[in-house]
């Protein structure tokens, strides 16, 4: 796999800074939101990326969407005694701070990854007991595809706008779906006449667009929070008889979405870096470890490299400045 250079000031002092580990180094423990998805599995890559390599150990926890269960892994990986830090990607960036102050309290040190941790979840400060943190707001991922809407509405009154959601309570999805509406709000020509969840699935993606362009055959485009959502909802326009007439908008630039942007099928996709988040996220991690943490936060949005230099909305007119990390 490729090796991403991620926040070059993170990494320069990283290397110079953070000891490579004996073979009995630090067990590091990640806690993951969603096992049956092909994105957190490459924040899980880029950890291990760093760790193993300094000689450490990851080992990982998975959930499915649950944040109770999530919050009992981590107090029972706290019980274990086992590992000298966590890394947690959570499912409830607030409810899970119970955790951490129980890590705290046990002298683990925590560090978010992709999904900030703080009882305000639209603030990138770290919580107070969160030794380090690399993550996104739902509201920069939500202004950025706005802003992809925005790009894609241009020259078109009315412009009639789908929304495929993933999880209609999930607060990043919520968030999102607020500073989406945001954007939109400065512009008269748009409106989205549908909102509807479709679990970051293409098979979901598929039926909800399906049903979505029954009830609004004026649709312009289609955006959503996830390319796979968007997968199917290219499918559901092509067997409606009407490629070409709707723009498609993903988000996360994983590999087929990237295809679909660079091969002029989808107007355009917010990318992510899931293996760079994952690789800042361990460097943190060992450097808390040792304690000498560098950088407290960090914001996914402001790595360039690997994003663009003109942002992280890939179109046909920036996409061989991106390779997608999923």
């Amino acid at each position: 796999m490729r090796k991403y250079v991620p926040f070059l000031l993170v990494v320069l002092i990283f290397v110079i800074s953070v000891p490579a580990f004996a073979q009995d180094g630090p067990r590091i423990a990640y806690f993951n939101p969603l096992g049956n998805n092909s994105y957190t599995p490459q924040v899980e890559a880029g950890i291990r990326d760093v760790v193993e390599a300094a000689g450490g150990t990851v080992v990982e926890f998975s959930v499915e969407f649950n944040a109770e269960e999530q919050l009992n892994q981590i107090e029972d990986a706290i019980t274990s005694g086992e590992f000298d830090a966590f890394i947690i990607y959570s499912v409830d960036g607030v409810g899970v701070t119970v955790g951490v102050d129980a890590a705290a309290e046990a002298g683990i040190p925590v560090i978010a990854v992709d999904a900030p941790i703080n009882t305000d979840r639209k603030t990138l400060v770290p919580y107070k007991n969160v030794a380090g943190q690399i993550a996104r707001r739902g509201i920069d991922d939500g202004f950025y595809i706005g802003q992809a809407i925005v790009m894609a509405c241009e020259n078109i009154d009315p412009c009639e706008v789908g929304y495929l959601t993933g999880f209609a309570e999930f607060p990043l999805d919520v968030d999102r779906l607020e500073a989406v509406e945001d954007v939109l709000a400065d512009h008269d020509n748009i409106e989205i006449v549908s909102v509807q969840a479709a679990s970051y699935l293409e098979d979901e993606g598929f039926a909800v667009a399906t049903d979505m362009l029954l009830a609004n055959p004026g649709i312009d485009v289609i955006a959503s929070v996830g390319d796979q959502m968007i997968l199917g909802a290219e499918l559901a326009v092509q067997d409606a008889g009407l490629e070409g007439q709707v723009a498609l908008i993903g988000q996360g630039a994983n590999q087929d979405g990237y295809n679909a942007v660079a091969e002029g099928r989808w107007f355009a996709t917010v990318a992510n870096i899931p293996f760079t988040n994952g690789q800042i996220a361990g460097q943190m991690a060992l450097q808390a470890i040792e304690g000498d943490l560098i950088l407290r936060s960090a914001n996914m949005y402001d790595q360039s490299p690997p994003f663009p230099a003109s942002g992280p909305i890939i179109t046909q007119d920036n996409f061989e400045e991106f390779e997608p990390q999923w």
